[in-house]
C-alpha cells in the first residue's frame, strides 16, 4: 500500500474542504496535514507521495505552501508528487495562477496537477477581500464551484500512478 502525505494551507476552508475529500477518495494509507494548524510536520522521508495544495490570494499561493516547497524542494522532488490549487479562475488564467503557485522543479516533477475552482463565502472574507471580490463578480470574471470531478481525477491519477514520470 501507498503511503500519501496531504500537506495544505487554508484560510476560509475551501482547500482544507478539497483536501479532506481527496484523503477520502486517495487508496492506501493517508494522512493529513494542514500547515495553518500545526507546528511541525510529518517526516516527508515516510511518504512515498505527497499532495500540496493551496489556494490563490491576490494572484499568490499562501506564504505556507510557498515556505513549504521552497524547504523540501530536493525531498519532495524524490516523491510521487501531486499539485493543487483553489483559485476562482478557470481556463487559462487558472493554468497560470497553478503554474506560477508552485516552483518550476515541481511543477515538473508532478505527476498531476490541477485547479479544483473555487468557493466565496463573503461571510469569512475581510473588508478588503469583500470590495476585491465584489468588483470582481461585477466583471463576471469568476468561477464559484468547485469541481468534484476534478478531485475524483486527481485522486484516481494520484492512487494508480506507480512510478514517478521521468523527466
Amino acid at each position: 500500500m501507498d503511503n500519501t502525505l496531504i500537506v495544505f494551507a487554508s484560510h476560509h476552508g475551501t482547500v482544507e474542504k478539497c483536501a479532506r475529500e481527496l484523503f477520502r477518495l486517495i487508496e492506501g494509507k493517508v494522512d493529513i496535514c494542514n500547515l495553518n494548524r500545526r507546528d511541525f510536520l510529518p517526516d516527508l522521508s515516510g511518504y512515498e507521495a505527497v499532495i500540496v495544495g493551496g489556494s490563490i490570494h491576490s494572484g499568490k499561493i499562501q506564504q505556507e505552501i510557498s515556505s513549504f516547497c521552497h524547504h523540501n524542494l530536493e525531498l519532495l522532488a524524490t516523491k510521487r508528487l501531486g499539485l493543487f490549487i483553489n483559485c476562482v479562475y478557470s481556463g487559462e488564467r487558472a493554468q497560470q495562477q497553478l503554474d506560477e503557485a508552485f516552483p518550476e522543479t515541481l511543477n515538473r516533477k508532478a505527476v498531476v496537477r490541477d485547479s479544483f475552482g473555487g468557493e466565496i463565502d463573503k461571510l469569512k472574507l475581510g473588508f478588503w477581500e469583500r470590495v476585491v471580490i465584489n468588483r470582481m463578480i461585477e466583471k463576471g470574471d469568476l468561477v464559484v464551484a468547485i469541481s468534484k470531478e476534478k478531485i475524483e481525477r486527481f485522486a484516481n491519477v494520484m492512487s494508480s500512478v506507480n512510478e514517478p514520470k521521468e523527466q
